[in-house]
């Protein structure tokens, strides 16, 4: 662990007890999920400004082939199907069934005929198709497996779009740092296996994404990260 990261995880530490620092555990995400799945919509409506970041960074354009890689319950679907109009598709990858129930429930809802749902890892699925765009929003397990960006970047083609957004750290030496880490672990302890790489989550696609572009966003305390498959 970093000086920096370490200083981050025992300021929170302090106040909730160990953090988890390992890998992301696949297992335990598929329990919480089944947990969670019900109130997911509800209890993340705080994320919905970031979410609309997200996908206005991807630039969709109409007939494109999106992978929305974690859905998890299809909260960016109806920003997503948008752009691509009918001839476009939108796959939506994640590891939990009782998340996709959802997301089937929402597909359903809209008559959005050109979605395609895929219930599998990030480091196994396969679209059978090459995507012009790949979306991971507020994944951070997913981020934190390099196999899964590896598996994810596989099934894109050279110059295709990718984005990531989710929370992180805010830096070591802010004197509101405490304050704000707290809230962070707050909203994630729940949905995310590990805080490994917490300080900056996008580390491995950056060594996978030449000139990945990071912004800062909610006071510190997110980021969007957008770059091109090579």
């Amino acid at each position: 662990m970093s000086p920096i990261t370490e200083v981050n995880a025992r300021r929170v530490g302090m106040v909730v007890g160990r953090l988890p620092l390992g890998a992301p555990d696949g297992r335990r995400a598929l329990a919480r999920y089944r947990t969670a799945a019900a109130g997911y919509d509800r209890r993340t409506e705080f994320g919905e400004p970031f979410r609309r970041q997200a996908v206005d960074r991807l630039a969709l354009r109409p007939a494109d082939v999106v992978l929305d890689v974690g859905c998890g319950t299809g909260l960016n679907f109806a920003r997503l199907v948008e752009p691509i109009g009918e001839g476009g598709r939108l796959l939506g990858i994640d590891l939990s069934p009782h998340m996709l129930d959802r997301a089937r429930d929402r597909v359903d809802r809209a008559g959005w005929r050109n979605v395609t749902l895929i219930s599998a890892a990030a480091e196994q699925f396969d679209p059978g198709v090459a995507g012009d765009a790949a979306l991971l929003c507020a994944t951070h397990d997913i981020l934190r497996s390099r196999p899964a960006l590896e598996n994810v970047l596989r099934h894109l083609k050279p110059g295709a779009r990718v984005v990531a957004a989710g929370s992180k750290w805010v830096a070591w030496w802010r004197l509101d740092g405490a304050s704000l880490d707290l809230l962070t672990w707050q909203l994630n302890h729940e949905y995310v296996t590990t805080f490994e790489g917490f300080e900056q989550p996008w580390s491995h696609l950056a060594e996978l994404v030449a000139g990945l572009e990071v912004t800062e966003t909610g006071f510190g305390a997110g980021y969007l990260v957008a770059g091109t498959r090579p």
